[in-house]
């Protein structure tokens, strides 16, 4: 409850001194002989501002002979002027002590002098020429409502306290914002001003204060979360909605990250500036909380105007081995670069959308790349024998072409608002890690996490990292990061040989299995007895919520996980048939796990909206102990959307 104290003015009441008249009266000779000096005396006290605001007395008409009857009346003019300057004294003493304990100051305005609440006393006569005032405990206060209500309480008292009647009655000037009852609680329910008012009905008497109730923001959503303006174009107006749609405080901030790109004004119009992209911040004044916009700025009619395989020079695979297409479009900042692949004989050699092509049977193939504006190159595979039994067998060594590592972009016939539809449908929905536990997410934040040109530089790109790459990474160099993992100590070999084996990247395997065991220290990795039988699981494979040692501990159990060796082996296969090259489609980067883009709303690693960018940044940080592994790039492109440039830098 916030309030502003103010100090409410005692009435400059009738003095209280008057009734000092009647006991002069019986004793008319000391009163003529001490009315002079006391009269002077005051005249002196009176000039104290303190002391005149309180107190002010009429005495009787000074008397022409009171020289001569003092010196007539010696000893009664003496005993009457130590009868009243005994009197006078007690009195100041009791003003006094009363002015110090009373209650009736309270901090505010110090222009206010002290108040000698005499009055107190049941001994005065309170007639209809009293003064009676009301002070509020507060009289500017202001509530937050929590949950669509809020409690306050105010409090009044009466001067002078012994009024024969008291009694206040309280009253709300609108109910439907603050109601208020008769013990002055006050239960509010909407925001505005009320004015809340105190009724003395005794003395016809009223004080009044203000409430101001406050509903805070909770969050703010923007529709839009990219868009894409060209140089010399005209600017965009971005929409915002505050929740609730009833908070007090409608006040936005707006910022853009580089105003070298695009600039925005205070009502939210986006204005291109130079090409690149950046992004367009919404912050409440109440809260802080933020929206983000991306925005792209391209050149107005930039289409790609070439584009070229780099590695199509007498390009021969086996059967059954795989090599990624590396292409290149010019210019860089040309508006649209999805691609589009074709085979003209999948019976000899198929090609994904992602350029990455197979060796189906021995022959030769014809394969073409398009961009959306109808720039195409078509470069010839020949596919030969495979030195192994099964052409399909995916123990068999990559490509010496695949040693160079690709940015690839995969193209989805879907537009991004459709897909981000699909993710809110979802039974639960997307979740949020939000002030230390996870809470539903809201549209503008799930399409924040989901769109690919949120999060696609320094650490972040890696989500994008294709995990159906090899790293090349030596075995020396693997058990060199290995040496303090636990378990895992001396291991590289069977990463190495189950990244073959299954088609995944080795160094992934190894990430996620040190992020997964606790670097190889968890209860799973070090070893569980079930039925008499240790068993080992270094992924977290089965670990579900409810028992997670339990659980995990049966799924190695039924899988044969016997050993560290076989923990990893297994580990490998269950990644690679599940996600990295499952047959109802691949899901080959921590991105398309979590998003499943091919077949979006089923088969999702995690409800967790972060999951993927939480990840990147932690796999980056073990990837960089690896500076020679070889890197390559998958990135999703939405129907209509340009995709970010990622780098390999």
């Amino acid at each position: 409850m916030e309030t502003k104290l103010t100090r409410n003015i005692q009435p400059n009441n009738k003095s209280p001194f008057s009734w000092l008249s009647k006991i002069f009266k019986g004793i008319k000779t000391g009163w003529d002989a001490v009315g002079g000096v006391f009269k002077k005396f005051w005249k002196l006290l009176c000039k104290s501002k303190k002391f005149s605001n309180f107190a002010y007395v009429k005495f009787p008409k000074f008397r022409k002979d009171i020289w001569e009857y003092a010196k007539a009346h010696r000893l009664k003019a003496l005993i009457s002027v130590a009868v009243g300057v005994a009197v006078l004294g007690v009195l100041l003493g009791v003003m006094i002590k009363n002015s110090v304990n009373s209650d009736y100051l309270q901090e505010g305005d110090d222009s206010v002098g002290y108040a000698m609440v005499l009055q107190n006393y049941y001994t005065f006569d309170h007639s209809d020429k009293t003064n009676v005032a009301i002070k509020l405990s507060w009289d500017d206060g202001a509530v937050d409502l929590n949950g669509g209500t809020a409690e306050a309480k105010i409090k009044a008292k009466v001067y002078p306290i012994n009024l024969p009647d008291k009694k206040i009655t309280w009253k709300s000037s609108d109910d439907n914002i603050a109601k208020i009852d008769s013990g002055g609680n006050i239960t509010a329910q909407n925001p505005g001003k009320a004015t809340l008012t105190a009724m003395l009905y005794s003395q016809k008497k009223s004080a009044t204060a203000t409430l101001s109730v406050r509903q805070p923001v909770t969050g703010i959503f923007m529709p839009t979360s990219t868009i894409t303006l060209y140089t010399g174009g005209e600017g965009r107006l971005l929409q915002t909605e505050i929740f609730p749609k009833n908070a007090t405080n409608q006040n936005i901030t707006w910022k853009s990250k580089n105003t070298k790109i695009a600039r925005v004004d205070e009502n939210g119009r986006v204005k291109p500036v130079g090409v690149g992209m950046t992004e367009i911040t919404a912050t409440t004044e109440d809260g802080g909380f933020e929206a983000k916009c991306f925005v792209n700025v391209v050149n107005s009619y930039v289409d790609v105007q070439t584009l070229s395989v780099k590695n199509t020079d007498a390009m021969t695979i086996k059967v059954g081995d795989s090599v990624n297409a590396i292409v290149t479009v010019s210019p860089s900042n040309a508006r649209n670069k999805t691609l589009k692949w074709s085979s003209d004989d999948t019976k000899i050699a198929t090609v994904s959308q992602a350029g990455r092509i197979r060796g189906v049977s021995v022959g030769t193939a014809n394969i073409t790349v398009e961009t959306t504006n109808g720039k195409k190159q078509t470069f010839t595979v020949n596919v030969t024998e495979s030195d192994a039994k099964d052409p399909f067998n995916l123990n068999d060594e990559v490509s010496d072409l695949d040693t160079e590592g690709t940015v690839t972009y995969t193209s989805y016939d879907i537009s991004f608002p459709q897909i981000i539809r699909i993710q809110m449908g979802l039974n639960p929905p997307p979740k949020i890690w939000r002030n230390g536990g996870m809470s539903y997410a809201t549209e503008s934040e799930t399409a924040e996490y989901m769109n690919p040109n949120s999060f696609y530089t320094d650490a972040y790109k890696y989500q994008f990292l294709d995990l159906s790459k090899p790293n090349n990474v030596s075995e020396e160099t693997l058990n060199n990061y290995l040496a303090d993992k636990g378990v895992m100590k001396g291991m590289g070999a069977a990463f190495i040989e189950a990244a073959k084996e299954y088609n995944v990247s080795e160094v992934y395997l190894v990430a996620h299995a040190c992020l997964e065991s606790g670097n190889g220290t968890s209860q799973l990795a070090t070893g569980v007895e079930v039925n008499g039988t240790t068993v080992y699981n270094l992924f977290g494979i089965g670990a579900y919520d409810a028992n997670p040692v339990g659980n995990g501990s049966q799924r190695a159990y039924s899988q044969g996980w016997t050993s560290v060796e076989a923990a990893i082996k297994g580990g490998a296969k269950w990644i690679s048939e599940n996600y990295v090259n499952s047959s109802d489609g691949r899901q080959n980067t921590l991105y398309k796990m979590l998003w499943n883009p091919e077949n979006p709303g089923t088969h999702q690693y995690a409800t967790d909206i972060g999951w993927a960018v939480k990840q990147a940044v932690s796999i980056e940080k073990i990837f960089s102990s690896f500076t020679d592994a070889t890197l390559s790039f998958d990135v999703p492109v939405y129907s209509g959307q340009i995709p970010p440039t990622v780098t390999m830098d």
